[in-house]
């Protein structure tokens, strides 16, 4: 994923804090595990960690006007060659063998901000411009490669991750009420989170100098007219998930990597990236699948099927290398882990179990080698696949729909919150910020005239799903891999929103349009497999040990989370072991109270609630 570090200051000399600059880009270090560069000037210093996966991952200096020009960019642009030809045309043609720093650079010199929606695919750019000594930003539409900042009394500090804002000796880790009911809730994924940060947002083009911001937003998710009939329908989504595919897969094969789960999601981009490399005569696509040791599979509300036995199908028909990696329940709990994870995503995850798994999954996957890993990411949200984009009651609910499912099992405020106290309720105040929140979620939506009350809310549904609940590649970033979802292809996302709802459940069964798009790579036993959720272990040593830390936890006198937790009703809930294996609310309310306890600490959070 590679990571950029920036400090532009309009007071100090940088030219001498190179020092900082190379401490400020190890914390992303994982991030961009082949190689660092440092440059440093009077006003700019600029720190990489490259990820290099087509060669030359380095930022990219020109001079022009008798000043640097010195770009950065994180993820894997698409569409470079038409930027490149588009470049020629201009009579400004780069090298072949030209990183992407340097053709972005061109590109900037010569349309300023105007190539960037020209780009697809994940990217992050920060350009520091000598000319004017201004830095100029600019983030992907569906906002795969982050890019935070936080303003300094004389400049900025920027970088891809929140932890590396946290190194910089002017910045602390303060959080107030609205920052940990962010990081609690959920509703959203969790954006800046600390007091005084921000995050230059999915599809936005930003410039920061003395004179301060100037920002504009370049693309939307428009309400349209489908006017296409079933089989033109299906057949244009095979034609953008092929030409996904072909923009996605690495110059060098042999750098990628696909999870398969035997899902949909999973296995179409396994069965589209594995054609596409027969087309080029480059070899078999090499698939990982995660399961548990010691673990006998149960059915239960999210899971109907085992994994395991239909990814090793999939890659079977596919002719695709299969691999099983298995792990132990108990390992999730590893203090190691625990802290792994939070550094990954700078934040305690929702439920916990689910994402540890897929956190030491990928781990394992990194240790193989590889730099890129495809996956299905976004097909729920894409195919209207999750149960909240089908459930009529969820989609009615008034509330965001995954809340609302929380609510239905009993966790009133949402998964994990059932610990806190009411002092702790009371400050965070969850039901009105979830009012607020969806209705100023909602009120970004376009509807059509002919639109009636349900179709409205089914549209609306859509809109969070794909507009705001995004995916986090934070884990796959902390293992030093780049990840893509050729799903997540905004061309797709563009025509998929707009396709009537009766016309997603093609067949009778959830993410039909995709399922018919890819029925002749695929065999018939995925094809009518119905969705299931990640995978959770069944071991009850996993219970045990969870019971034996929340114990240790709520006796520590110096524990942080204690003032925020009902102590009478934490100290109940860890006497009772059978509880805590058999009820998964009250489990996921012991795993989100250890992670703050772990972050809390491990980022020495200040509370101002």
């Amino acid at each position: 994923m590679s990571g950029i570090v920036g400090w532009i200051d309009f007071s100090r000399d940088l030219s001498v804090a190179q020092p900082i600059l190379r401490s400020l880009a190890g914390t992303l270090a994982q991030r961009g595990p082949d190689g660092e560069t440092v440059w440093v000037s009077q006003r700019a210093a600029i720190g990489y960690r490259a990820l290099d996966t087509q060669g030359a991952a380095k930022p990219f200096v020109s001079v022009a006007g008798g000043e640097p020009v010195v770009t950065s960019v994180t993820g894997i642009p698409g569409n470079l060659a038409e930027l490149r030809a588009k470049l020629a045309a201009e009579g400004r043609a780069v090298d072949p063998a030209a990183s992407v720093a340097e053709v972005v650079n061109r590109a900037y010199l010569q349309w300023r901000g105007e190539f960037v929606p020209w780009l697809t695919g994940s990217f992050a750019i920060a350009i520091w411009d000598g000319r004017t000594e201004e830095v100029f930003f600019a983030r992907d539409r569906l906002g795969g490669s982050p890019l935070f900042y936080t303003q300094t009394p004389t400049g900025i500090v920027f970088a891809s991750e929140r932890k590396t804002l946290l190194a910089h000796p002017e910045v602390k880790a303060e959080l107030d009420a609205a920052g940990l009911r962010e990081v609690i809730s959920h509703a959203l994924m969790p954006g800046p989170l600390f007091v005084g940060f921000n995050a230059i947002q999915p599809s936005e083009i930003a410039r920061f100098s003395r004179q301060g911001w100037s920002r504009q937003t370049y693309w939307k998710l428009e309400t349209k007219p489908h006017t296409d009939d079933l089989d033109t329908t299906i057949a244009k989504i095979r034609s953008m998930l092929e030409d996904s595919v072909a923009q996605a897969l690495p110059t060098d094969p042999s750098v990628l990597f696909a999870t398969l789960s035997g899902g949909m999601d999973s296995s179409a981009v396994a069965g589209l990236a594995a054609a596409e490399l027969r087309k080029r005569d480059q070899g078999k696509l090499r698939t990982y699948t995660v399961d548990f040791v010691n673990s006998d599979f149960e059915s239960d509300v999210m899971r109907d099927t085992k994994d395991a036995p239909f990814a090793e199908i999939v890659a079977d028909h596919i002719d695709a290398d299969y691999n099983l990696i298995s792990i132990n329940a108990t390992d999730l709990l590893d203090p190691v882990v625990r802290q792994g994870m939070l550094r990954a995503k700078d934040y305690p995850t929702r439920i916990y179990d689910m994402e540890a798994s897929q956190h030491l999954f990928i781990q394992h996957l990194a240790a193989k080698g590889g730099k890129v890993v495809f996956g299905g990411g976004a097909g729920d949200q894409i195919f209207r696949g999750a149960r909240w984009s089908n459930d009529k009651g969820l989609i009615a609910s008034g509330t965001f729909p995954w809340i609302a499912m929380a609510q239905r099992f009993g966790a009133t405020n949402g998964f994990g919150t059932g610990l806190l106290n009411q002092d702790t309720l009371a400050t965070l105040d969850f039901p009105t910020y979830y009012a607020d929140l969806y209705a100023d979620s909602i009120a970004q939506v376009e509807y059509l005239p002919e639109e009636n009350d349900w179709d409205r809310q089914v549209r609306r549904v859509a809109y969070l799903v794909l507009m705001l609940f995004r995916l986090d590649a934070g884990v796959f970033s902390s293992a030093g891999l780049h990840s893509s979802s050729p799903l997540n292809y905004f061309p797709l996302i563009e025509y998929a929103y707009n396709i009537p709802n009766e016309m997603h459940a093609h067949g009778g069964i959830e993410k039909g349009l995709l399922r018919a798009a890819v029925a002749d790579l695929l065999p018939e036993q995925v094809l009518q497999r119905k969705q299931s959720a990640t995978p959770v272990s069944k071991d009850p040593n996993y219970a045990a040990r969870l019971q034996q830390e929340f114990k240790a936890t709520l006796a520590d006198p110096h524990s942080r989370v204690h003032s925020l937790i009902d102590m009478d009703k934490a100290n109940e809930l860890a006497s009772n072991g059978a509880r805590m294996a058999e009820d998964r609310l009250a489990r996921a309310d012991v795993e989100l109270t250890l992670q703050l306890d772990t972050w809390l600490d491990l980022y020495k959070v200040r509370l101002t609630l």
